[in-house]
Parts: structure tokens; sequence; C-alpha cells
């Protein structure tokens, strides 16, 4: 706790330099840098319970644990989102370049402060990139969409907006090869679909990934154990023939006639 006190305290200088900032443009007639009420509501629920609820209140507890340790940088990034609002809805060009610049400085100064384990990561990168299209700064945007797509190869948006400004750049070819690499991911998205018709694809469309498996070797029959050899067996003791005379043949007086009559 006191760790997320330090941090949120830290990042109070820097809110108040940027209502130092909007107040050096005082020129330009612009919206207060507080967020009003009607805008909140068109912003995302994180940004309600990072904005308008206390720290350390179950709901942003919540907010913290989905999102990551940055959810105490979120003013930042809900403050981003609504300049970009309000520059769609901007009735002139110096009004929609301040809301620009004020965008791209808050969600910069979320992405100098990310943390690992946070996980918005393509969405932040998206939304700063399509900052910098509006800007004209196509480089630093397709960088965004493509550390958007490197974050979360199925992030839709970031395809489409890459593809637009190569397409934009009349890099039909790279343009082409964005949307047919969000496809592979996201087979089933129309939205992919019917852009990658548009920048001149043919059906069918481009195969999906199919993640490899690794081939698990089989396994080896576990060595069977030599069968023990008979254990040997004392050979019991003969009994010694018995001495037995052979019998008698012949007479006494010529022993050696086997067929004589006896005398």
């Amino acid at each position: 706790m006191g760790q997320r006190t330090m941090r949120f305290t830290s990042i109070l200088p820097a809110f108040v330099l940027s209502l130092a900032v909007t107040t050096a443009t005082a020129d330009v007639p612009v919206l207060p840098e507080a967020v009003s009420d009607a805008e909140m509501a068109r912003l995302p629920d994180f940004c309600a319970a990072r904005m308008k609820t206390p720290w350390g209140s179950p709901e942003s507890r919540a907010w913290a644990a989905r999102i990551g340790e940055n959810f105490v940088d979120f003013f930042h990034y809900c403050a981003g989102v609504n300049f970009v609002n309000r520059y769609w809805a901007a009735s002139n060009s110096r009004q929609r370049t301040h809301y620009l610049q004020r965008a791209d400085a808050n969600f910069s100064y979320v992405v100098k402060a990310l943390k690992p384990d946070f996980t918005m990561g393509a969405d932040l990168f998206t939304n700063r990139g399509e900052v910098y299209k509006l800007m004209g700064r196509k480089a630093d945007a397709i960088k965004d969409f493509r550390r958007a797509t490197g974050i979360d190869p199925a992030f839709v948006r970031a395809y489409l907006q890459l593809a637009d400004v190569l397409a934009g750049n009349k890099d039909r070819t790279h343009a082409l090869e964005a949307v047919s690499e969000g496809l592979r991911h996201v087979p089933k998205s129309t939205a992919l679909q019917r852009r990658y018709l548009e920048l001149g694809g043919k059906e069918p469309f481009p195969a999906p990934v199919v993640d490899k498996e690794v081939p698990v070797p089989a396994a080896s029959p576990a060595p069977q154990p030599a069968e023990p050899a008979p254990a040997p067996v004392d050979a019991a003791p003969q009994p010694a023939a018995p001495n037995v005379a052979p019998p008698a043949m012949g007479t006494p007086k010529n022993p050696y006639c086997r067929f004589c009559p006896p005398e």
C-alpha cells in the first residue's frame, strides 16, 4: 500500500503540469482539462473507477488487478481518450490541433511508465497511433500500429489502421500484407475480409495460422529387468549302489559254463 501511495502522489506534479500547459494556450478556446460528467459517460468504465472513485476502493483494486500496475497512471490514459473525443467534436482546426497534442502527451506518459504486467498495451499503442495518424505523423503511426499487433496478433483495429496509413502512402502491397496477416490470426473478421477485398485480395482468404504442435517423441519402452537365473540346485547325494553279487553261473567245477546242468 505504501508503494501505491508513493506512486499516486508522484503523478500529481505531472497532472498539475498538464493543467499549466492548458493555461499556457489560453488563446485557443478549449474546454477545461477536467472531464465532465457527459464526457465520462462516453469513456470506458475503468475511467470512472480511476478518476471518480478513491484510490484503494474495491472497484479500483479490481480494475488494477485486471489492467496491471499501470492502472495508477490511468488518469492520463483516460484523459488521452477524452481529448480524442474532443477532437472529433471540435469546431475549428486550432482546437483540433490542441486536443491532438494533449492526447499525444497523455498517451505518451503511460507509454513511458509501462510495467511488465500491463494488459492493455495493444489498445494503448493503437490509440496513440491513431493520434499520430490524425497529426500526419505517418511513420510514428505505422510504428505504433505494428507494436500493437506485436503485442496482440488478434487486435483487429490495429491491422485496419495500419492498412489505412499504408494505403494512404500509395503502398497497397504492404497494406494488403497487413490485412492478410490480420486474417491469418482473426480469419472470421468481416472488417478485415472486406478491407482485404477492397485492397485487391482474392478469395479464398489467407489460411489461418495453425499453432505448430511440438512433436512428442514416442516413449521408449521401459527396459524389462532380466529374468533372474534359476538358483542353482544342489544335487542330492545319490545313495551308493549296493554291491550285488553277480548271479551264479555254471557249476562249482566249471563256473564259466552258463548252461551246464547242475551237478
